[in-house]
């Protein structure tokens, strides 16, 4: 939903202008009009899962919206209202401030496309570990899911046969016999929290097979409509554990960036205080005492 806002709002003042159509609208309110290109750049903020023509039609349809209350505010003269003026010179104010801190960060930010490097995690993993110790049980699994039976059952005679399955085994398990071999090789390359696993609600019986079993057990088969799953827990690791990086390196790496950009912002800050105060252009004055 935040998305669908976003996307809505970046569209929200596009088209109020006076000349010919674009050759490639889908939509017009008044003088306003809504193209392709800008309708593609609103879907691409949206949540990948949603169905194309319905998300489509939510966002034409919300942009008819805004775009009617708009201009029914315009044709009100609200826009030379004093408080209406106020907040729109504060919204200027924050849009502005915005993209100077994120042309700063850009400019910055080491590693690629923004994200900071190798090192700059490690060393975040390092000075903040024990702050890192898992807060729910984490498990990595191996699981797959196929529509054909027998298939499922050799993959689960297999499991439940061989007393150390290796990742090459299961990996030529997956190949051969999984219907989505890259769900199933994620799953298996590491460690998860096992409340967003199978969440769902269609998969709710994988999700109470999993909190059923221990280290190394194999769930019987599982049959939801017409699919054959098969579950095996790997290892549980209960909360407080230490997780190495690599089991949450994407999360510590965003962790690092936030830290990175919080210095930034104060490093930026702190100069534009002395060069003002220098500049004789920063004064604080004596707040009055309340009795």
């Amino acid at each position: 939903m935040k998305r669908l806002l976003l996307a809505l709002a970046l569209l929200s003042g596009i088209g109020c202008r006076e000349k010919p159509p674009p050759p490639d609208v889908v939509a017009r309110v008044g003088e306003a009009y809504l193209t392709r290109e800008e309708l593609a750049r609103a879907l691409q903020l949206l949540p990948v899962q949603m169905d194309s023509t319905e998300a489509s039609q939510q966002v034409i349809e919300q942009w008819i919206t805004n775009q009617l209350l708009y201009q029914e505010a315009l044709r009100r003269g609200l826009r030379n209202d004093p408080e209406v003026q106020r907040l729109l010179e504060e919204n200027e104010r924050s849009v502005l401030i915005s993209a100077l801190l994120e042309q700063l960060y850009q400019e910055e930010e080491a590693g690629e496309e923004g994200q900071p490097g190798p090192a700059e995690v490690q060393a975040y993993y390092e000075r903040y570990k024990e702050q890192l110790r898992l807060r729910e049980p984490y498990v990595r699994v191996r699981y797959l899911h196929t529509t054909r039976e027998e298939d499922a059952r050799t993959v689960h005679r297999t499991l439940r046969e061989v007393t150390a399955v290796s990742d090459s085994l299961w990996e030529a398990l997956v190949d051969r016999y999984a219907d989505n071999p890259e769900e199933a090789r994620l799953l298996a390359s590491r460690y998860f929290p096992e409340s967003r696993l199978f969440t769902a609600a269609v998969l709710a019986p994988l999700r109470e097979a999993l909190q059923r079993l221990r280290n190394g057990d194999v769930s019987p088969i599982i049959e939801i409509d017409g699919h054959y799953h098969v579950l095996q827990l790997v290892e549980r690791l209960p909360a407080g554990t230490l997780p190495e990086l690599r089991w949450i390196y994407d999360e510590v790496a965003q962790q690092a960036r936030i830290q990175a950009r919080k210095q930034i912002y104060a490093r930026l800050v702190q100069r534009l205080r002395n060069e003002a105060r220098v500049r004789g252009e920063l004064e604080l004055y004596q707040q009055s005492q309340r009795p």
